[in-house]
């Protein structure tokens, strides 16, 4: 179509960033529950969206620092860096070809996605949860940021000790795996359907269309 349901030109750039239809969340869920699922094999204590402590009347020197409800990580892994260490990790998927980003390299872009998830996560898991905190930061063209380079490095290694296997058989296979998962979110959000309803069912049809094929079934 050329027409996007939001309103603007359907292309593919607008394809990766539109947020009608629930793509952007699902290619970010996908790459997370990945990532989640290989620290599960060389950590303990693994969890998806973990509620960090509630605060005590904790001051913090960044006003970004995220303070309620909403600052949920993606993962927390026990083991990851450090011996009983809690790492917590939150990923981000970006578009370089972004409007937004056209004016900077994708490095640059790395690095400022991953300095804006440091603001908001850092202090707090610091110095109230006494953890520590890599933001992971993906691009749609294949690229990751600094931090999630040093990442894959060690899970890899961690994965070819524990599972007896070559790391370069392993980084392999992990790039080889991430990078078909991000291709195979980017063809959902140019193929994927954006077409919204307004029509409703209306429950009280549908209990009577059940309560009459039961019937006749007994008659």
């Amino acid at each position: 179509p050329s027409q996007c349901p939001c309103g603007k030109t359907f292309d593919v750039n607008h394809s990766l960033n539109c947020h009608l239809g629930g793509y952007i969340i699902i290619r970010h869920n996908e790459i997370r529950d990945f990532l989640a699922g290989l620290l599960n094999t060389v950590c303990s204590d693994v969890e998806v969206e973990p509620q960090l402590q509630e605060l005590e009347g904790e001051q913090f020197t960044r006003s970004s620092t995220l303070t309620g409800d909403q600052a949920r990580p993606d993962i927390k892994a026990r083991g990851f860096y450090r011996a009983g260490q809690v790492a917590f990790f939150d990923v981000k998927v970006i578009n370089p070809n972004s409007n937004s980003y056209l004016q900077h390299s994708t490095k640059k872009v790395m690095e400022n996605a991953e300095k804006q998830k440091s603001r908001c996560y850092n202090e707090r898991i610091l110095n109230v949860e006494h953890g520590s905190f890599a933001p992971l930061i993906y691009s749609v063209t294949g690229g990751m940021g600094p931090q999630a380079k040093t990442f894959e490095k060690l899970l890899c290694n961690k994965l070819a000790y524990k599972q007896k296997q070559n790391y370069n058989d392993i980084i392999n296979y992990y790039r080889c795996k991430l990078s078909f998962l991000i291709r195979k979110m980017i063809l959902l959000c140019i193929r994927g359907s954006r077409k919204t309803s307004n029509r409703t069912v209306e429950l009280s049809n549908m209990d009577d269309l059940e309560f009459n094929s039961f019937e006749s079934k007994v008659n």
